[in-house]
């Protein structure tokens, strides 16, 4: 049975189960006031009748009754009173068949004559029995009560079954309704499959579930989209950043190759293939590294760890380098602040844009770190040309090299690995100037303390 059947048969059993439940609590509960209230009234009338004959003798108690019997034989009530097997008083043909004891309250039903037809009538009734040959039936009658009841019943009948049709009915609109969209979201999954990567799934105006699910489905295309992209650009970009290098080690081993034999022209040819294979080796490994950040895999192993001392031996590192470049490297952060991180990947994320800033600085580079109201921040700050606005989220590319790099060796995966990084940790990355300068901060929400 496909979705729609079995919406239809789950929609129809629930309306029919309250319906059926309903209908029968309500039929439960009007018989039970019915016998309740005639329970009542019998009970009462036997109190009196006992009260009234009490300390009386046969004939007294007899004239009693039938005095009693003759004031309620056009009443509700109803009364038969028999001695020796004859009916002194009563409003019943006879006395009812397998009433031969005493009972406190038992159904009666008889038929009756009522112009020109035959009714039958219901009652609740008790029994007492003086001695072996009087005994008398005290009751309430219930016919009205018991045909209403009887109308009751059917009329649950009817509404049970309409309310079945009409269960079946609205499953049916409710199941075509939303098959419908689902429906179309198929046609525009299939769509996609047969090559339209542009297609969307339509979101409708309500903002119910399915414009919802329908919104994250738009955006899990769009993000596959944008992957897809960068994975295009990167292969893109391997192959021509890589095309130089290995172009020049086939030049130069085609040159060694083609030269006279030569100690020192070989040694010399294959210190610069050295060079040219760590270039390329360095490439790669940096794309891996990426990968696996972004894998989220070494996220187990996360730690508290001391930012301050991670950001001291980050600038101890580059101090000589700074020097010899004419760079005045300071760091600052406060003591005792802590960040849950990978300490490893922190750490040459940090070292990478110090090693950037030392590059492209003139004069001064400032690493700081402190906790602030949106967490903790990782600052490295430098005075050169910095990173236009337009261009800075290109920058964060791989293989992205701007203009103002061209001239500084490199792979152009280093912010690249940083914001791997940033990400994994749930941080954020943002460039801003720093007049003049550039200045990148890296908030992270996770802090510690």
């Amino acid at each position: 049975m496909n979705i729609r059947g079995r919406l239809s048969v789950a929609t129809a059993a629930l309306v029919m189960t309250v319906v059926g439940l309903t209908l029968v609590g309500v039929y439960a509960w009007v018989d039970y006031r019915i016998e309740h209230d005639a329970n009542g009234a019998v009970a009462f009338e036997m109190a009196e009748i006992a009260r009234s004959i009490e300390g009386l003798g046969r004939e007294d108690r007899e004239a009693e009754l039938v005095r009693r019997g003759r004031e309620q034989a056009h009443g509700e009530r109803v009364f038969l009173f028999e001695s020796h097997e004859q009916i002194l008083v009563g409003n019943l043909p006879e006395w009812p068949s397998g009433l031969e004891r005493e009972s406190s309250a038992v159904d009666l039903s008889w038929e009756e004559p009522a112009g020109g037809l035959r009714v039958i009538r219901h009652a609740r009734a008790a029994t007492i029995f003086f001695g072996d040959d009087q005994r008398l039936l005290v009751g309430q009658d219930l016919t009205e009560e018991r045909n209403l009841q009887q109308l009751l019943g059917g009329a649950a009948v009817s509404v049970f079954g309409f309310a079945v049709l009409l269960a079946i009915a609205g499953g049916v609109a409710i199941g075509r309704s939303l098959l419908r969209r689902v429906e179309g979201m198929n046609q525009t999954i299939l769509d996609i499959l047969r090559g339209s990567r542009s297609e969307r799934v339509p979101v409708g105006p309500g903002g119910d579930e399915f414009d919802e699910l329908a919104t994250h489905f738009n955006r899990l295309l769009d993000d596959n989209q944008k992957l897809l992209a960068q994975m295009r650009g990167v292969t893109d970009d391997i192959a021509h950043d890589l095309r130089t290098p290995l172009a020049r080690m086939r030049t130069r081993i085609e040159s060694a190759l083609t030269a006279p034999e030569n100690e020192q022209v070989s040694r010399e040819a294959l210190h610069e293939l050295f060079g040219d294979t760590n270039s390329v080796l360095e490439t790669f490994n940096a794309l891996l590294r990426i990968a696996q950040i972004e894998s989220g895999a070494i996220r187990e192993q996360m730690e508290d760890v001391d930012l301050a001392a991670i950001v001291e031996d980050a600038v101890d590192l580059y101090q000589p380098l700074a020097e010899e470049a004419g760079i005045a490297l300071e760091g600052d952060c406060a003591a005792g602040l802590r960040l849950r991180a990978d300490r490893h990947q922190l750490a040459q994320a940090l070292l990478n844009l110090i090693d950037n800033a030392i590059k492209y600085g003139e004069g001064q580079v400032h690493v700081s770190a402190a906790r602030s109201a949106d967490g903790v921040t990782l600052c490295v700050a430098d005075d050169g040309p910095g990173i236009p606005a337009a261009d800075r989220e290109r920058a964060l590319q791989r293989f992205v090299r701007l203009d103002a790099s061209r001239h500084q060796s490199g792979t152009g995966l280093g912010l690249s690995f940083v914001a791997a990084v940033v990400e994994l940790h749930h941080g954020e990355l943002l460039l801003e100037d720093n007049d003049p300068g550039l200045r990148v901060r890296l908030l992270f929400m996770n802090q510690s303390s």
